[in-house]
Formats: C-alpha cells, sequence, structure tokens
C-alpha cells in the first residue's frame, strides 16, 4: 500500500468547518478555539513522526499517526486525513515502514496548505 496522491482533493472541507464555525465555545466559535490548537499541534505531531520513523517501532509511529488522522478529521482538513488514514492502515497491518517514506514531508506541506486556506474562515 503506498501513500496516496491528495493533489485532486479539497484541503479544506468547506461545510465541517461551517458546522464547527456554527457551535459556541467560550467566547467564540469552536472552530477558533480548535485551529489555534491544530496549528499549534500539527508542527509538533510532524517533528515527533520525523523522529520516530527511523527508529521504526510500528506502535509509536501507529500513535503519532492516528493523533494527525483524529485531530484533522475534527478540522476537515481532507487530505491531511487522507494521508494519515492511510498511514494508520499501513502501521496496523505491520508492513514495511519503507511505504511511509516522505509522509512527514507531505503532512508538512499538507499542513501549510490548510492553514493558509483556512485562516479565512477564522472570526
Amino acid at each position: 500500500m503506498a501513500l496516496p496522491d491528495v493533489s485532486q482533493i479539497e484541503p479544506v472541507n468547506v461545510a465541517h468547518i461551517n458546522e464547527l464555525r456554527d457551535q459556541v465555545a467560550g467566547d467564540g466559535s469552536l472552530y477558533n478555539r480548535l485551529f489555534t490548537i491544530f496549528e499549534e499541534e500539527g508542527p509538533e505531531l510532524v517533528s515527533q513522526l520525523r523522529e520516530l520513523l527511523p527508529k521504526g517501532v510500528h506502535q509509536d509511529i501507529h500513535e503519532v499517526i492516528h493523533k494527525v488522522k483524529g485531530s484533522s478529521a475534527a478540522m476537515g482538513a481532507t487530505r491531511i486525513h487522507t494521508l494519515a488514514a492511510a498511514g494508520v492502515e499501513i502501521c496496523r497491518a505491520e508492513s514495511d515502514l519503507s511505504e511511509l517514506d516522505g509522509i512527514a514531508d507531505q503532512l508538512e506541506s499538507e499542513y501549510a496548505l490548510y492553514l493558509r486556506e483556512a485562516k479565512r474562515f477564522l472570526d
């Protein structure tokens, strides 16, 4: 199983973001609150992944990619979610981790794209 080509997928699920924007959390929308967390968490998770991949411990890599999968689903980050879902499947199957080659770079690029695109929805 190779990592999917996400170039034809929209980076932002606008309908999902609008649902989050309609939910109030504290002084603003749930989206605004979660966006800040997602913006901070993304680089940390990519950094952890970069450290873990050379070590080759499926469980540790799976845990980080699973966090990426969950948070990206919550934020409507469709490209990130697609990559992470494929990464989770590779880890679950205990496949050759070389199938994850380049995932950290791809995720880093996709986080940057998502954040650029999604900032327009902040209140």
